[in-house]
């Protein structure tokens, strides 16, 4: 029986050219505060209190069912914050962002509810910016978007984290199906 549980998450980290990723991570290191904890990523299963055991046979089954997924970040947007003021920004995932819905889809397919609770509109993204104010968010797209964005990337696994106060913890991680060329 699958008793252990814990508040888990599984994220992407993007493969990216490393002049791409240096950008990415110095901008989240002036405007997102959850950049000391964890590197560049895409959620695809929000954080959630999920049996352990159970949650790494479904993302093992869904990862070797799903094929490596390329995608293109070509622009920012300020999502706000549903919980409060401000917001985040988001580098939006276009080229591969049905891919990825796909993924986010499959993954909670499996997942036991209440517990996981699906976002009502996934969006594919990087986040770069967190604020309190959308005069900064607003600001800080408009520095990103002029900069016409064609941040081409994959991503050729999945990682199943564990969040914690203390921080975030990789419990497992998850190879897709192929190979990316």
């Amino acid at each position: 029986m699958d008793t252990e549980t814990a508040v888990c998450a599984v994220v992407a980290f993007p493969l990216l050219e490393p002049e791409d990723k240096q950008w990415i991570e110095s901008i989240r290191a002036k405007h997102d505060p959850e950049a000391k904890t964890i590197a560049a990523h895409m959620t695809l299963v929000f954080p959630a209190v999920l049996p352990l055991r159970t949650t790494e046979t479904l993302i093992a089954r869904v990862a070797h069912a799903t094929e490596p997924i390329r995608f293109a970040l070509r622009r920012a947007a300020v999502v706000p914050d549903g919980f409060g003021a401000g917001g985040h920004v988001f580098l939006l995932a276009e080229d591969g962002r049905d891919a990825l819905a796909g993924l986010h889809e499959r993954l909670y397919e499996g997942l036991p509810q209440p517990n996981a609770k699906r976002q009502a509109s996934f969006v594919p993204h990087v986040t770069v910016g967190a604020n309190p104010s959308v005069d900064a968010l607003d600001a800080l797209v408009g520095e990103i978007n002029a900069k016409a964005l064609a941040i081409r990337g994959s991503i050729s696994d999945v990682v199943l984290i564990e969040v914690t106060p203390a921080g975030i913890r990789q419990v497992a991680q998850f190879p897709l199906g192929g190979d990316v060329r």
